[in-house]
């Protein structure tokens, strides 16, 4: 790999932004599955909280190009706290929904 193709990777972040929304969605996907084949609580929280974190971080990488200051600025100060608020929520609930349903799925699996 040349020094340019580096610096660009590391400049852009486009490739890692990619492969992380792509690492999420396999989550995401992989906790669906589980829940489909298990039915239990833990994999049906784990399966949320993959999408609310999937959810939150494609927030985070889509809104600065579509909510510019005009935008924000025409939608008003509530918009403005919520736009802000919004990825926190996702991100702190969807990886606490993950963390929780693995315990929950790992328990309800011993139990039986």
């Amino acid at each position: 790999m040349t020094a340019n193709t580096l610096e660009f990777i590391v400049h852009s972040k486009l490739i890692l932004d990619a492969a992380g929304l792509l690492g999420l969605g396999l989550v995401t996907l992989g906790a669906v599955r589980l829940n489909r084949i298990y039915r239990s609580w833990g994999a049906t929280l784990m399966a949320w909280g993959a999408a609310a974190l999937l959810a939150g971080r494609a927030f985070t990488l889509i809104a600065p190009y579509y909510l510019t200051r005009d935008v924000l600025g025409q939608l008003g100060y509530a918009f403005i706290c919520f736009s802000t608020v919004l990825p926190i929520i996702l991100l702190t609930g969807g990886f606490a929904g993950i963390v929780w349903g693995l315990w929950g799925h790992e328990r309800w699996l011993n139990e039986e």
